[in-house]
C-alpha cells in the first residue's frame, strides 16, 4: 500500500459504515477493544476504531519489523498485535538468514506520562507486552534552525521502519524561549524528533501522523530527503514514506520481503 491508499483506509465507504467496518476488521483480528481506560481526571477515553484499524492493517500489509511510537494509548495494543501477526508470518519464511534487522518485532513507545504507560500496560496481555518496550521521557522546548519546536529528551536507540506520531500533549512541553512556551491552548504541538533522526532512516521508512496538521506541514517543509506525502482531511492523518533506492543488498532484500519490490 502506498501513502494515498493508507490515508484512505476505512473512510468514505459508500455505505457510510466506516466505524462498523473498522470494528469488524479489528474483531476479525481478535481485537475486542472493550476495556475502559481513564485519564488523570478519571474521564473515560474511547478508542478511535477507524484510526486503529488503519494502523493495524498498514503494519500487517507492509510486514513492519520495528516501530517507534510517540504517545502511548490504544494504538500501542493494536500495533503490538500487528507485530505479533507479522512474526507469525515471518516464522514461515524460508530465507530468514538473508535479511538482517535489529529489534525485530518490537514496538518502542515513548510517552511523558507514567500514568498513561501504566494504563496502557494494564489492558495488554503479557503475550503482547513482550513485543513492547516503554520509555518515559520529558519533552523540552527547542528550535530547529531557529524555528520553535520541541524534543523528547530520551529516545530509544533503534532504527524503526514505521513511526507513529501521536504525542506529546502541548501542556507536557517544558521550558521557554524568549518568554514563549507551549502552555497555551491555542498553540499547536511541533515535534521535531524525526528531523533529528532523518539521516539515520532507511529507504521506505513510513511515518504516520495522527492529526497535528501544523506539525505535519512543519515536518514536510524541513525533511530534506525524498519523502512522498499524503494528507487526508477526512481521516485527519498525514502519511509520509521515504521513497529512495535501497541501500545495499540487505536493505534491498528487506524491502522485497516487506513490500514485494
Amino acid at each position: 500500500m502506498n501513502v494515498k491508499e493508507i490515508s484512505n483506509l476505512f473512510i468514505n465507504k459508500s455505505n457510510g459504515n466506516e466505524i462498523q467496518e473498522a470494528i469488524l476488521y479489528l474483531n476479525q483480528q481478535g481485537l475486542f477493544l472493550d476495556k475502559t481506560i481513564f485519564d488523570e481526571n478519571n474521564e473515560s477515553i474511547q478508542p478511535n476504531f477507524t484510526d486503529l484499524a488503519r494502523l493495524h492493517k498498514t503494519i500487517v500489509n507492509r510486514k513492519v519489523f520495528t516501530i517507534l511510537e510517540f504517545g502511548v494509548g490504544w494504538s500501542t495494543l493494536v500495533m503490538a498485535d500487528a507485530l505479533f501477526k507479522n512474526k507469525q508470518k515471518w516464522e514461515l519464511y524460508t530465507d530468514k538468514d538473508k535479511i538482517f534487522k535489529d529489534n525485530m518485532f518490537k514496538l518502542f513507545s515513548v510517552d511523558t506520562s507514567k500514568h498513561w504507560v501504566k494504563e496502557t500496560k494494564n489492558r495488554i496481555s503479557q503475550e503482547l507486552l513482550d513485543f513492547i518496550s516503554f520509555e518515559v521521557s520529558t519533552v523540552k522546548i527547542g528550535d530547529w534552525q531557529g524555528r520553535i519546536c520541541h524534543y523528547y529528551e530520551k529516545l530509544p536507540g533503534i532504527l524503526p521502519d514505521f513511526i507513529y506520531l501521536d504525542g506529546p500533549d502541548p501542556k507536557d512541553v517544558n521550558g521557554e524561549i524568549n518568554g514563549l512556551t507551549f502552555n497555551n491552548k491555542d498553540r499547536h504541538v511541533m515535534a521535531a524528533d524525526i528531523l533529528k533522526i532523518e539521516t539515520l532512516l532507511l529507504p521506505r521508512t513510513m511515518l504516520l501522523v495522527d492529526g497535528r496538521v501544523s506539525n505535519s506541514r512543519f515536518l514536510e517543509k524541513n525533511l530534506y530527503r525524498n519523502w512522498e506525502v499524503a494528507y487526508n482531511q477526512n481521516s485527519d492523518i498525514t502519511v509520509f514514506e521515504l521513497k529512495e533506492e535501497a541501500i545495499g543488498k540487505k536493505n534491498k532484500l528487506k524491502i522485497k520481503y516487506q513490500l514485494g519490490e
